[in-house]
């Protein structure tokens, strides 16, 4: 049963993984009307959180349901702790699958591993400060999940995130002789989750027992599990393998819900059901709105967006017809000269028209 509840979990997360994959693939080459990786990502919750405070637009490629998604990880780490990052989140599938390749891995020494261990705290506290600051997703060209959703685009991985590539390759192989490398140091999201999973009422919690070290050795976070009563570490994840490795779980190691014991099984549908069920919910109430509807639906519709709401992968023609303007009032408000041709990528007109930047115009007209 242990077996069958960890293999279970592996296919769980791995179709979430192939699930993101192919939403950005298709943000890549169908546009818009599908959410890009940043508009996906919790964290971008919290650096777009000034501008709401300060009754600005949302930050560039974020929207209000990007929000939506943010708080909703924040109330799930309330309640269920890091799960989201055990049994949910596709980037630290990756590591994770990609740390099975190499079987034995080497453990940090103590000296090394506690400092580096606040490092993703530091990268917390930096990006929501820069992010507040510039008023921008200033972090997206070092980010290696940006860089990892758009290797299909081949040359754009190289211009755009290049460094943030590097940094993916390199936690990548990391990750072959230290399990989860990037969740222990690195994980901004990981470190506002932790902070919040210390008042989480679900916690794994172990009852005395034969002291084989299994948990301990097995827990690919590191924590000295076998020496704890309750897992209190904000480095838990949640993801149960102390509890899959244990000769006899259900005697001696168990997650527990407000001192109730709960079976791992349940763990990942629960978790998983709540998080996904929460965003369809979310999504029928509008709530949870990520992408641009597609031109024909705007036009159906008539429910024409704001300049503020453009994205970069537009073209001209597409960002005039999105917002209801003529193509020529539409080169007007963008101050975009007419030797541009209307099927320029947004982004794109900075290579043909010096000086000029996409971003700031839109944030000067967003509301037009």
């Amino acid at each position: 049963m242990k077996t069958k509840v960890g293999l279970i979990r592996k296919v769980v997360i791995g179709v979430i993984l192939l699930g993101v994959v192919l939403l950005e693939i298709l943000h890549i080459y169908g546009g818009s009307s599908y959410p890009s990786v940043h508009a996906i990502c919790p964290l971008g919750g919290l650096e777009n959180l000034w501008a709401w405070f300060a009754g600005q637009s949302n930050l560039q490629k974020l929207f209000s349901g990007t929000m939506t998604l943010f708080f909703l990880t924040v109330i799930f780490a309330l309640f269920f702790g890091r799960s989201f990052c055990g049994n949910i989140c596709p980037f630290g599938t990756l590591f994770e699958f990609f740390g099975k390749l190499k079987k034995r891995k080497l453990i940090m020494p103590a000296k090394v591993d506690k400092p580096l261990r606040y490092l993703k705290y530091v990268l917390l506290l930096l990006i929501t400060f820069m992010a507040w600051q510039t008023a921008t997703l200033w972090v997206s060209p070092y980010d290696p999940y940006a860089a990892f959703a758009h290797i299909w685009k081949g040359a754009e991985v190289f211009n755009e995130y290049f460094i943030g590539l590097i940094i993916l390759i390199a936690v990548l192989l990391l990750s072959l002789f230290y399990d989860r490398f990037f969740c222990k140091y690195l994980c901004p999201a990981g470190a506002l989750y932790g902070i919040i999973t210390k008042i989480s009422p679900f916690k794994v919690k172990r009852n005395p027992c034969i002291d084989c070290g299994k948990c301990t050795k097995n827990c690919p976070m590191n924590i000295d599990v076998a020496k704890s009563t309750t897992v209190k570490s904000a480095e838990c994840i949640d993801c149960g393998t102390c509890i899959s490795v244990c000769p006899d779980s259900k005697k001696y190691i168990g997650f527990n819900f407000f001192n109730k014991r709960v079976n791992p099984l349940l763990v990942i549908i629960i978790t998983v059901g709540v998080f996904f069920g929460s965003l369809m919910i979310l999504d029928a109430t509008g709530l949870y709105q990520v992408s641009i509807p597609s031109i024909q639906q705007i036009e159906k519709e008539g429910k024409f967006i704001k300049i503020g709401d453009l994205r970069g992968s537009m073209t001209i023609e597409e960002g005039a017809k999105s917002t209801g303007k003529t193509i020529d009032k539409f080169y007007e408000i963008m101050e975009i000269p007419k030797t541009v041709t209307k099927d320029t990528l947004l982004k794109s007109v900075s290579a043909i028209v010096p000086g000029y930047d996409f971003h700031v115009m839109k944030a000067k007209k967003a509301d037009q």
